[in-house]
């Protein structure tokens, strides 16, 4: 009994250093610089872990406006001056540093955000750890929601 314990053991050692290896010899071959593509494991993995972060941390859900075209125009303004250098501004154009970070910015320019319009809020005001994406605490909430919508692409609030 001790016998087939003991060959058992052995055998998940044996396997387990062989994956170690195998990861190991997968890592060192990766272009870790920020001037390669992402893979996309590494794409959908840090969106769902984010997702899932945001999601348990749950933030204010509920927008703190009733969007107006004013507010829409004062979300463009503040989303021109504060993020489009690496989120885009020209319409169907990568930002100048949209290739300069890893992983890589959002070009919402190209492709409208796809979370819900909270999140982007969320995100807008706390950033993102481990990324080039910066808190931007001085903007109020209010203002955090009119980027979040103008980016969207979007007049009303998306769950």
């Amino acid at each position: 009994m001790f016998d087939q314990r003991y060959r058992r053991l052995r055998a998940f050692l044996v396997i387990a250093a062989f994956a170690a290896v195998l990861a190991a010899a997968a890592f060192a071959a990766l272009d870790v610089s920020a001037e390669a593509e992402p893979t996309w494991i590494e794409k959908r993995f840090a969106a769902a872990l984010l997702d899932i972060k945001l999601r348990v941390k749950r933030p204010t859900k509920l927008s703190p406006l009733t969007p107006t075209e004013q507010d829409l125009e004062k979300g463009s303004d503040i989303y021109r001056e504060q993020c489009g250098f690496c989120h885009g501004v020209s319409r169907g154009r990568v930002a100048p540093l949209g290739r300069s970070f890893s992983p890589r910015p959002p070009q919402f320019v190209i492709e409208p955000a796809h979370g819900p319009t909270w999140m982007d809020a969320y995100v807008i005001q706390h950033g993102v750890r481990w990324t080039g994406m910066p808190a931007f605490r001085g903007l109020s909430e209010t203002d955090a929601w009119r980027v979040a919508l103008y980016f969207e692409g979007r007049s009303q609030p998306k769950e």
